[in-house]
């Protein structure tokens, strides 16, 4: 991007960039652990029997199969009823000891419903599903064996994009049913060939393990994506509505409020936050690592790039690295650990917003989701070259995740970092996250390439990579988008004809500057930073609900960032995502 020169009253840009394109692979289902039932033991059946025949037939008239107290009638049942009393009791606690849901865990109050039962269910719900796992942390069966019934679910996304915030953010709630899948009734299935063709498992993303096929009878291959589940939703018993009712609710949007006229009638508004960034930033993780490495032993007969301090690092040194990355060939562990920490160790002492002066004439390259892509990573520096004070370098997010060389790219990119920290900067991306790591690869990747512990270095590492940078106080360039509403309104669905004009103040490039972004990204907590790494522009002015389909993302329209910009004497905004 040059700057500097104006043609007709605007800055005249070149830009050079790189879109690295890349295939997903078809995800197969990942193994879920699953324990079958089992029916109690021959001898625990046969202990029981022994205990109440010795204690006499007499007794039988207290054993009920709900386990309450039956009033004897005062004359003794005959010895077919009594054992078939027995039996109906030792199935019926049988049963109540070995159930278990679809992780393998025992159901401690397992339910009897179903969802066939119209007398039962007093609504239904219909959800799509466009990628799986769906958020659903568990199902349980009937007590017959049959049907499914969300168990365990994630009431709310942690952070925009949580695959396990999924189902709620669709309207999901605990204790509903499975009614039918794209269409096909499912209510009077067994349990497993239910969980068959809904395949909601976590998948094992690292170093291509998947999951392996199902357990029910029917054989059901999972169904096709994106999937329409219909769930019903029972009457409530006492404890379900106790329960509900202590649980802290959002606050409602005041409908008479002239700037929410439009909103559908459950949108909720929430307080817009932008924490305060410490004055000095330290880790515990990186400092146990920075000991436990100066105490590991130095690579000997290494056949493959080295790195021995920033010293070390040039122009030709670098793509000599990445020459010997294509070929398979890594750094040493302890090479590879000195490099992270001495990447952190610059990155952690920058402000949230860095600034980048550009001298006239010269070059900025702004470079955004290289995804892992190490082919294209390459081909994008022979176009642009190496970076240097004429030709410097934003990288604008998403450097991992997806594409199979993250490793790699990652360590070249804090290799640029080390050896040119004033020319070389680094925006955060959405896929600079735990758990986007967890769920598309990069820390799988780490623990096949390197080790499992290394996650956790990565991850502070990220949490200290700067939101955003200005080039020469007129262009701004951030992965997502510019900040969203405020007060912070919301509601389920996008309908890109709704929308609002959600600020009336500002918020400021200093602010930005010097906000917190030491954190994983949560909308409840930091805003502004889901704000930064992931909202979209649309065409329609005024904010809306974003399509990513997640609480607290946000579409803005041209209006937005034309006031965003003129506040804050700005010409352009670059983003990526």
């Amino acid at each position: 991007l040059k700057l500097g020169s104006k043609v007709g009253g605007s800055v005249s840009c070149e830009i050079s960039s790189a879109m690295a394109s890349s295939k997903m692979q078809k995800h197969a289902p990942a193994a879920r652990h699953r324990s079958a039932s089992s029916l109690l033991k021959v001898g625990v059946a046969a202990v029981l029997a022994a205990v109440l025949g010795k204690v006499g037939s007499s007794a039988l008239d207290f054993v009920g199969l709900t386990g309450s107290v039956a009033p004897s009638s005062g004359a003794l049942r005959s010895p077919g009823q009594a054992e078939q009393r027995v039996q109906q009791r030792l199935r019926h606690l049988a049963l109540h000891a070995s159930l278990r849901d679809s992780e393998g865990k025992k159901i401690k109050d397992p339910r009897t419903f179903s969802a066939a039962d119209a007398s039962k269910v007093i609504g239904t719900h219909s959800a799509e599903f466009k990628k799986r796992p769906f958020g659903v942390m568990s199902y349980a069966p009937s007590t017959t064996g049959k049907g499914a019934m969300v168990w365990d679910m994630k009431e709310k996304s942690r952070y925009p994009g949580d695959p396990q915030g999924q189902a709620a953010v669709t309207g999901v709630k605990q204790y509903m049913a499975v009614k039918s899948v794209n269409g096909v009734d499912v209510s009077s299935w067994d349990f497993w060939d239910i969980m068959d063709i809904l395949d909601d498992k976590i998948m094992d993303n690292s170093a291509g393990k998947f999951q392996s096929g199902g357990q029910g009878s029917m054989g059901n291959k999972p169904a096709e994506l994106p999937v329409t589940v219909e769930f019903v939703q029972f009457q409530q018993s006492a404890a379900d509505i106790a329960a509900a009712a202590a649980k802290p609710s959002d606050t409602f949007v005041d409908r008479n409020d002239e700037r929410y006229r439009d909103l559908p009638p459950d949108a909720t508004i929430k307080e817009y936050k932008i924490p305060v960034a410490p004055a000095v930033y330290t880790s515990a993780t990186v400092e146990e690592f920075r000991r436990s490495v100066a105490s590991m032993p130095e690579p000997v007969g290494h056949n493959g790039p080295r790195y021995m301090g920033a010293a070390s690092l040039n122009g030709p040194a670098i793509k000599d690295m990445i020459g010997q990355f294509k070929q398979g060939r890594l750094l040493p562990l302890k090479d590879a650990y000195k490099l992270a920490i001495d990447a952190f160790d610059i990155l952690s002492k920058e402000k949230t917003l860095g600034r980048v002066t550009v001298p006239q004439g010269k070059k900025v390259t702004v470079v955004g989701d290289l995804h892992g892509q190490l082919w294209d990573f390459d081909h994008m520096l022979g176009l642009a070259g190496l970076p240097s004070a004429d030709n410097q370098f934003v990288f604008n997010g998403d450097f991992v995740d997806r594409g199979p060389w993250s490793v790699e790219v990652v360590f070249a990119l804090l290799a640029f970092k080390v050896w040119q920290p004033k020319h070389v900067f680094m925006n955060r991306g959405n896929h600079e996250a735990e758990m986007a790591n967890t769920f598309y690869g990069f820390f799988g990747e780490l623990e096949v390439k390197y080790e499992k512990k290394m996650n956790s270095l990565f991850a502070e590492i990220f949490r200290a990579t700067p939101l955003c940078h200005v080039l020469n106080n007129e262009v701004f360039v951030v992965h997502g988008g510019i900040p969203g509403p405020d007060p912070r309104v919301w509601w389920k669905g996008m309908d890109n004809q709704i929308s609002f004009d959600g600020r009336q103040i500002q918020i400021s490039l200093a602010e930005i500057e010097n906000s917190n972004r030491f954190m994983e990204p949560n909308p409840d907590e930091n805003p502004l930073m889901v704000d930064l790494l992931w909202s979209d522009p649309k065409g329609k002015d005024g904010y809306g609900p974003s399509g990513r389909m997640s609480a607290g993302i946000y579409l803005f329209g041209p209006d937005v960032s034309r006031n965003f910009m003129q506040h804050n004497g700005l010409r352009m905004t670059l983003r990526s995502h």
